[in-house]
Parts: structure tokens; C-alpha cells; sequence
């Protein structure tokens, strides 16, 4: 199995085994609790499965990106998935946040949305 295979079976199973949600390391999967995840722009309204090969190729060819987050979206009743940086200081979340065109970057160590 390629990484790309295993990236995606990884996010895949994260999901199902996450309801509500996940960070984890995009090399590791082990899960992050600290610091603060952005979303990047270019995986933006991924869902499903075609959302989650769309985020595991740009993680497999981002090796800026440290991160792969999941969330599910009440509203739609859609489980969506990001290609995410977890930064430890609040300044460069909220610029990279801003940068990426992010409504609201994730404190991973409180639980809590800051809006931007």
C-alpha cells in the first residue's frame, strides 16, 4: 500500500472511529491536543469520500502540512475533512487563518472556535 492509499484508509477509519471530530499528526496519526489548527484553503468544503482522496493527496504532496482534521457539520449532516497546520502561537494561527481565508481557526488544548 502506498502512502497515499494508507493516508486516506487512515482518514477513513479516523472518521468512522471520531464522530464528532479529529486532529491527528499527518505523518503519525496520532492524535494532536494542543495548539491551534488552521484549515488550509485548497481542501476547503471537502466531504465525503471524494473529499477525503482530495485531502489525502494534498497532504501526501504538502509537506508544509502537519496536520489532517475531520469534523462533522451538523447543519448538513456532512463529515468534512481538512488539510490542516497546528501552530503552538495564537498570532500565527490567526495570520495563517486569515491567509487561508478561514472563517474560524480551532484551539486544540481548550476546545474552542476563535472566530476571525
Amino acid at each position: 500500500m502506498n502512502t497515499l492509499e494508507l493516508t486516506f484508509n487512515m482518514i477513513q477509519a479516523l472518521a468512522a472511529a471520531n464522530c464528532e471530530g479529529f486532529t491527528v499528526d499527518a505523518k503519525t496519526f496520532q492524535p494532536i491536543t494542543e495548539g491551534y489548527a488552521v484549515a488550509v484553503a485548497g481542501t476547503q468544503n471537502s466531504f465525503d469520500n471524494v473529499g477525503a482522496a482530495r485531502v489525502a493527496a494534498y497532504v501526501c504532496n504538502h509537506p508544509e502540512i502537519n496536520a489532517i482534521g475531520g469534523w462533522f457539520n451538523t447543519d448538513n449532516k456532512k463529515y468534512y475533512f481538512d488539510a490542516t497546520i497546528v501552530v503552538s502561537d495564537l498570532e500565527t494561527a490567526i495570520r495563517l487563518g486569515r491567509e487561508n481565508k478561514q472563517i474560524a481557526i480551532f484551539n486544540l488544548s481548550t476546545f474552542e472556535e476563535i472566530r476571525l
